[in-house]
């Protein structure tokens, strides 16, 4: 017990000891800081480049199924999904709107036809899926 007390004595002498404590714990905040906010952004780019593969794979999905549609032709689809939060792995993200791009646009039949399919297969409100004319 001594050698605590004697340690104790010499902290003591040292002079701004406080100042000198007070550093030390900033420092040791700014690090744990830091450490837990590099975490956190790895997480999120994780989390990002989850999303787009996923949101790649709805695309790809769609692209081929709606391109099946009598009258369609070539098929490009793009989803937008919302940003907000943050997601977790086992969570998939929540997609608000559609474009589809199709060669077969411009008849008014196989517009509502790739519409009715976005909507069932994005549980989507129509409002929020363009059907555009792309090229042949």
């Amino acid at each position: 017990m001594s050698k605590f007390s004697g340690l104790w004595k010499r902290l003591k002498s040292i002079k701004h000891i406080e100042v000198i404590i007070a550093v030390l714990l900033a420092l040791i905040v700014l690090l744990v800081y830091f450490s837990s906010t590099a975490a956190s952004q790895g997480a999120n780019t994780q989390n990002m480049s989850s999303n787009a593969s996923y949101t790649s794979q709805v695309e790809s999905k769609l692209e081929n199924l709606l391109s099946k549609i009598d009258g369609a032709g070539k098929i490009d689809v793009m989803i937008m999904c919302e940003s907000e939060g943050v997601q977790t792995e086992d969570q998939i993200p929540n997609i608000k709107s559609a474009v589809v791009v199709a060669s077969g646009a411009s008849d008014v039949f196989v517009r509502l036809e790739i519409i009715k399919a976005v909507e069932a297969l994005l549980k989507i409100d129509a409002k929020n899926i363009e059907v555009l004319k792309g090229e042949p």
